[in-house]
């Protein structure tokens, strides 16, 4: 049996970074084609829940949905250029079912969905908002200016919980100003942070809460950087990133915003996006730039779209879609050098692949435990002293079975902290938690096995083992599915 050669190997790979894209992309392509809307529409927001189901917002109170990666388009809401109704301007979700939409029109009309198809007007809120984000089905926040807002009924009902002020130096002097707040992160369920700037004055300002946005405090101002129109993202509590208006300047942390360091050479723009931990991208008319390193660098390229995209949507490192004027609607994915272009595709790099070989070495397990399977079966006789381990006796590849479940039970969560979703945040997480679990119950349940000395307690311990195997395989499929390269 050849597990451990395998696991091994995918370890190895767990437990360094990722090898530049030039590299681990050998023989493949990026691509962006056209899977554009029918219809001669501006459309605003683009949000998918998973590489194949998304929602595209536009003018005339437009809301579509894809359940096939854009090969077809149905307006759930709007879908007609003639109508007068004001644009949805920004999409929201939590799972991929949950999700929020703004329309403004005096106040700013916020709809809801509940099972991803039909919507409801929920709530008002300010009609010149900043940003809005939820941590959860039900709890949720809203920036203007320099104010916070927070829900705990899906957007029902809003209440004032925070007036941001910030004292910094003005001419020299000490001065309590306002804050500016324009972008928000939700890190967890109860950790949320909002970048923005202050007034009077030129400087960067972050604030954070830690109870789900109903306190709020300043971490850091960074002085002499213009933080309006900024853009903000956090890949986890302590690792961030904020840029300036059109990318002037852009600067990372790995301490939750107490200090920031500036990257260099490549542009960062406010409208940036992480589909994991390393592989994050940010967007300004034609320019793109992208990270596969976690942000430690950055590299860019000019994207030739017909129209500048509005917005963008980085469901996997592998998969994203880019909305604009006129129905424009382009999706990018990675496929072979040879693979003809479709008309009106736009070349780019592709995105390297996730290297885990977690489900192989799942599979060899499988194949492991068949063949104790057909060894316990074969048993005719037990000793009377039960002095031994069953498994340690009968099966003759126990120390390369011992090796494998080793090498996937601390796989399976280093998979999970390196390469989890940050497109559906709280989806993420719960995967990551699961993978985590998953990693201790196949670790315990060969533990079991190993200790079992009777026929009733080889049985029991197998088909545990078998069970965890299953599971451990059905979460990292899940996994696949929602965050990671196929």
């Amino acid at each position: 049996m050849q597990a451990h050669h395998l696991i091994f190997a995918a370890l190895i790979a767990l437990g360094h970074a990722t090898p530049a894209w030039s590299q681990a992309t050998a023989g493949m392509k990026g691509i962006w084609e056209p899977v554009n809307y029918s219809e001669d529409l501006k459309l605003t927001d683009v949000f998918f829940v998973t590489p194949e189901t998304g929602y595209v917002a536009g003018d005339a109170a437009t809301i579509l949905k894809t359940s096939d990666a854009g090969a077809s388009w149905t307006p759930l809401l709007g879908g007609d250029p003639a109508s007068t109704e004001r644009a949805i301007k920004q999409l929201y979700f939590v799972s991929p079912t949950a999700g929020w939409a703004t329309q403004v029109s005096g106040k700013t009309n916020l709809f809801r969905t509940r099972d991803g198809d039909s919507w409801e007007r929920i709530g008002i809120i300010d009609e010149h908002y900043e940003d809005f984000a939820f941590s959860s089905e039900s709890n949720g926040v809203f920036i203007n200016d320099n104010l916070v807002y927070r829900t705990q009924d899906a957007g029902k009902t809003w209440k004032q919980v925070h007036q941001c002020k910030a004292k910094v130096a003005v001419d020299g002097l000490p001065r309590q100003v306002d804050c500016r707040l324009y972008k928000l992160r939700v890190v967890s369920p109860t950790i949320i942070y909002a970048f923005g700037g202050v007034y009077p004055g030129t400087a960067a300002l972050l604030v954070k809460s830690v109870d789900g946005g109903a306190n709020w405090s300043v971490v850091s101002i960074v002085a002499d950087e213009q933080g309006s129109e900024g853009g903000l993202f956090f890949v986890d509590e302590n690792t961030g990133f904020f840029s300036t208006a059109y990318g002037k300047s852009a600067f990372r942390t790995t301490d939750g915003g107490q200090t920031w360091s500036g990257i260099p050479a490549t542009q960062v723009f406010p409208r940036m996006a992480f589909a994991d931990p390393e592989v994050g991208w940010s967007m300004l008319y034609s320019d793109l730039s992208f990270t596969t390193d976690g942000g430690r660098r950055w590299s860019s390229r000019r994207l030739d779209f017909p129209a500048f995209p509005n917005a963008f949507s980085l469901p996997r490192r592998d998969v994203a879609y880019a909305v604009g004027d006129h129905g424009m609607i382009y999706r990018y994915r990675i496929v072979p050098e040879s693979a003809p272009n479709p008309p009106y595709s736009v070349a780019m790099v592709p995105m390297p692949p996730l290297a885990n070989g977690v489900i192989e070495q799942l599979g060899e397990l499988e194949a492991g435990l068949d063949t104790m399977e057909a060894s316990f079966e074969a048993t005719d006789s037990w000793p009377a002293d039960d002095s031994g381990s069953w498994v340690e006796t009968n099966y003759p590849d126990f120390e390369d079975f011992e090796q494998g479940v080793d090498y996937v039970s601390s796989g399976l969560p280093a998979l999970g902290s390196k390469h989890r979703n940050l497109n559906l945040l709280i989806e993420g997480l719960k995967l990551f938690s699961d993978l985590s679990a998953q990693g201790s119950g196949l670790k315990q349940a060969f533990a079991n096995l190993r200790e079992a000395r009777d026929a009733d307690s080889v049985a029991a311990a197998l088909l545990e083992l078998s069970t965890q195997v299953e599971a451990s395989r059905a979460s990292v499929q899940s996994f696949r599915d929602f965050g990671v390269a196929q």
